[in-house]
């Protein structure tokens, strides 16, 4: 069983029977436990954590800002790339800890519904395996405030094992048990949970695009939304 959230996607059912204890828990994974992050990420995506939240670098032109940077990952990335000039916000001060021992670029904690920036200082935002907060309206008010007229917000949204794959099997397996979403059985499907996020790009004035991309181990799609404020 399943139901709505706020933004018009669907929720998992224990998250809707005990919203204070998951929200409990996630809040601690992220700040008091951000230690463990990276290997917790690393085991559920087999090892292709770090290449997945890369998968936007080829998208992202120019003065780039990462909403909800993590433990730098992708910072890390951009800091090697003299085209970009990379900067990161994440709410969550244990994690820009962990970023800053693996990259020098600029790093603030900030709300996306807050940015402590000028208006159109920035050619590409990019947020990879975001929550919700990415379609909050503040956040998109926000996002077309900092870009300069022609720039993009790249989504890595998410990534769905291939059929037959072990991960995939383990997956759906778990998926069933904890009466979570239902499993995907191809790429159309895949497609079909971004449409709560590309509804309100466009409603904000983006023009959106979607893409599936294979990952390095050619085990899993990855979904990416790109979202273009036009001149």
């Amino acid at each position: 069983m399943q139901a709505k959230d706020q933004y018009g996607s669907l929720e998992p059912a224990a998250f809707r029977l005990h919203p204070s204890i998951v929200r409990w828990a996630f809040t601690r994974f992220y700040h008091e436990f951000s230690w463990t992050y990276d290997a917790v990420a690393a085991a559920v995506s087999a090892g292709q954590w770090s290449s997945w939240t890369l998968a936007a670098l080829p998208l992202l032109d120019g003065r780039v800002l990462e909403l909800g940077c993590g433990t730098g990952n992708l910072q890390r990335a951009l800091l090697g790339r003299p085209e970009h000039h990379a900067v990161g916000i994440d709410r969550s001060r244990q994690m820009l800890r962990l970023a800053r021992r693996k990259s020098i670029t600029p790093l603030a904690c900030a709300s996306a519904q807050a940015l402590p920036f000028r208006s159109s200082s920035f050619d590409s935002l990019v947020a990879t395996f975001p929550s919700e907060y990415i379609i909050a309206p503040a956040t998109l008010v926000e996002a077309r405030r900092v870009l300069r007229p022609g720039g993009q917000l790249v989504v890595v949204l998410g990534a769905t094992y291939r059929s037959g794959t072990f991960y995939r099997r383990v997956v759906d397996l778990l998926y069933r048990l904890t009466l979570q979403r239902p499993v995907l059985a191809d790429q159309s499907q895949a497609l079909a949970p971004a449409s709560p996020i590309t509804t309100r790009l466009a409603a904000a004035g983006f023009t959106v695009g979607e893409q599936l991309r294979p990952d390095q181990a050619q085990s899993a799609d990855l979904h990416i939304i790109t979202a273009i404020l036009p001149e």
